[in-house]
């Protein structure tokens, strides 16, 4: 599993890291639920300044948690309007000889962006502790429009470099390759068509009433859909900007830890008896 959620983390970092720059609305129906501008959505988030904890859910198994964070501020050294995202999380398995739980893989991804949502770049971070594997993806947005991301990546195994690539050092690799050859290294495949120059999205965004976990509740719901298939991105959020549940078509949700069922929790423990 841990190199499963890999994959699924990276394809996430790569659709948050264009979906904040999306403005074209899709609409699906929904008698109770209003269309709005997207926009009005990001407005709300990034103004939220805050973090909150999610519970992350596999077919409805609790297999770890979430951190997602949002926020706005003037840069320290630029002295510029900035706005950021950033979203941490780790999947976890119960070891029944320590009767505590064990962090199978780690990841985190920072995105920045300007006043007028222009992307200034980000990058992400992942860990499987058990094989000491580090992975490292970044990249950096030029001021020109239109002009390709600068991206950089390395691997790491037990201290030592498995893959490393930098513009810099070998520049007529073309950052898609780069990816594709990363990918055999870290266990993972398809990386080379993640590129975010290349990725497409389409955003909708709505508010309405909407039942969470048992509960009615006015919220905003941010709707992400990429060009393949299990490319969507489901985002709920309060009227104050906290993220309430995350969606995929992949099998993994995040949810706020106040709307978290009990019986996550229970069907948890049967897996570990199973186990």
């Amino acid at each position: 599993m841990p190199f499963r959620l890999f994959s699924i983390a990276v394809v996430l970092f790569w659709m948050g890291s264009v979906a904040w720059l999306c403005a074209v609305v899709w609409a699906p129906p929904g008698s109770r639920m209003a269309k709005i501008d997207p926009r009005e959505v990001y407005e709300v988030f990034f103004a939220w300044n805050e973090s909150t904890t999610m519970t992350l859910l596999e077919n409805g198994v609790r297999r770890g948690q979430v951190t997602v964070s949002g926020g706005s501020g003037t840069d320290a050294e630029s002295g510029e309007f900035e706005r950021f995202f950033s979203v941490a999380g780790s999947s976890e398995r119960f070891d029944e000889r320590s009767g505590s739980p064990i962090v199978e893989f780690f990841w985190k991804g920072t995105f920045s962006f300007t006043e007028a949502m222009e992307s200034r770049g980000g990058e992400f971070t992942a860990r499987i502790p058990q094989r000491e594997l580090n992975a490292h993806l970044a990249f950096e947005a030029p001021p020109s429009t239109g002009a390709k991301p600068v991206i950089r990546a390395r691997v790491e195994m037990a201290g030592n470099e498995l893959f490393s690539f930098d513009p810099e050092a070998t520049p007529g690799l073309d950052p898609a390759a780069a990816l594709s050859m990363m990918g055999p290294v870290a266990g993972l495949s398809g990386l080379g068509s993640l590129n975010p120059a290349d990725l497409k999205l389409t955003t909708e965004a709505r508010v309405g009433s909407f039942n969470l976990a048992g509960r009615e509740m006015r919220a905003f719901l941010l709707t992400l859909r990429g060009a393949e298939p299990d490319q969507t991105l489901r985002v709920y959020l309060s009227e104050a900007g906290e993220p309430l549940r995350i969606e995929t078509d992949l099998g993994f949700e995040a949810v706020s830890e106040i709307l978290v069922p009990l019986e996550a929790y229970q069907r948890q423990n049967s897996a570990n008896r199973d186990d």
